[in-house]
């Protein structure tokens, strides 16, 4: 497995014929270029069904792409296993093909050994992502869970046995702190009206379960006369506890319903038939929240005046045409940028904050909550999901209570 090169179909002249290099072996693909792609797919494909053994880890300091690729096939092997996740192996995989391909003046990361390696390689990395924001501390934290998890098996003797990337500093944890009132949900809703996306809504608020968990549910999950959701241990996160999701009589209702009209695959689909997703789910939250801003500027009498339309006679000048559609695009640009600053970002995770904390709120006990929640312990719902301090009655009613008023 090469971290930082795919190798890619090339084209020799002299023998008039399509190659691509292999394991140092030059592959023959045939002399028609839309022939030899196909072919090349297929080679591809086929290599990437083998199973993938460690590489040979050299005598001396392990490079570190070496070490990377040792973890990447062990990490392959709990997914075929089915105690990880698909998604976890691109996870790290994005990261560590990323920091691979990494170079400076000064150095190449391929060409670094396991000794040489420093956290310095790895903030000038992250740092040379502008766009990364709450990505930088999950690309740190895959590059160190590697060398942490090599340390453990007995890669990285050269070394000490220890992780060169221990004193790795990562950015603070940022906090979900968006919560969703009563009227901000039925105002989303009102927004919404397809009933695709309005059911992935209502099931989230009615059962404040994880985004993951919506996307995958299916027929044969469900226990209608229970009512739970109950996921197989290969689809519940950690792989070791079977995940049960508990019904509301409006989630039972909704659920109901696509239990018959699809008794097989995800139940929840958007209006292209195809499983909701991340980006499909942003999507949708990105056009709500653009049009609760432009909502927000009808009520501030923030919106630009419109650009009056062009008369006959000035139509026929392609000169004025011209800067005529500039001001429109202009307008309809400032529009927009407007409508973001105004509007609220919603999401999937503040929904699920919302109910625990509603749920903590309305009296139920942590142990009850982090049981509806899919948590093992409370400790997650005191750390990260309890955002009680946001709710400032129920918390000066509960200071009137220490002193018994």
């Amino acid at each position: 497995m090469d971290l930082y090169h795919t190798p890619k179909p090339f084209f020799r002249p002299k023998k008039n014929r399509w190659y691509v290099e292999l394991d140092g072996k030059h592959i023959n693909l045939g002399p028609d270029e839309q022939a030899a792609r196909a072919k090349y797919h297929e080679i591809m494909a086929a290599r990437a069904r083998e199973p993938k053994a460690p590489p040979p880890l050299p005598s001396g300091h392990p490079l570190v792409v070496v070490v990377f690729d040792a973890y990447l096939a062990w990490l392959d092997k709990r997914v075929q296993e089915g105690t990880k996740a698909q998604r976890t192996y691109g996870w790290y995989k994005k990261f560590l093909s990323s920091f691979a391909s990494f170079q400076t003046a000064d150095y190449r990361v391929r060409d670094l050994t396991v000794d040489k390696l420093e956290p310095v390689h790895v903030y000038q990395w992250v740092d040379s992502h502008a766009g990364w924001k709450t990505g930088k501390r999950g690309a740190m934290i895959a590059v160190q869970r590697v060398c942490n998890w090599a340390a453990r098996a007995g890669l990285l003797k050269s070394v000490g046995g220890r992780s060169p990337l221990t004193s790795l500093e990562k950015p603070q944890q940022g906090r979900r702190e968006l919560l969703i009132s009563e009227e901000e949900y039925r105002e989303v809703l009102g927004l919404v009206e397809d009933r695709e996306f309005r059911d992935l809504l209502e099931l989230s608020w009615e059962t404040g379960c994880r985004p993951h968990e919506l996307f995958t549910v299916e027929a044969a999950f469900v226990d209608l006369d229970t009512g739970r959701w109950v996921f197989p241990i290969r689809l519940s996160k950690g792989k070791k506890v079977q995940r049960v999701v508990y019904l509301s009589e409006r989630a039972l209702e909704i659920t109901r319903r696509l239990v018959a009209q699809r008794p097989s695959g995800p139940l929840l689909l958007n209006t292209d038939g195809r499983p909701w997703c991340v980006s499909s789910v942003k999507c949708r939250f990105q056009i709500i929240c653009r049009n609760l801003g432009r909502r927000r500027l009808r009520q501030l009498a923030l919106v630009p005046a419109k650009i009056p339309r062009l008369k006959a006679d000035e139509r026929k000048d392609p000169a004025i045409r011209t800067e005529h559609e500039r001001q429109v695009l202009e307008r309809r640009q400032r529009v927009n940028e407007l409508a973001k600053q105004h509007g609220k970002r919603f999401n999937l995770y503040a929904i699920r904050h919302t109910y625990i904390t509603e749920s903590l709120v309305s009296g139920l006990d942590a142990v009850t909550v982090s049981v509806l929640a899919g948590h093992r312990d409370t400790t997650m719902i005191s750390r990260v999901y309890a955002h009680l301090a946001e709710k400032h009655e129920h918390m000066r009613q509960a200071a009137k209570k220490v002193r018994g008023a």
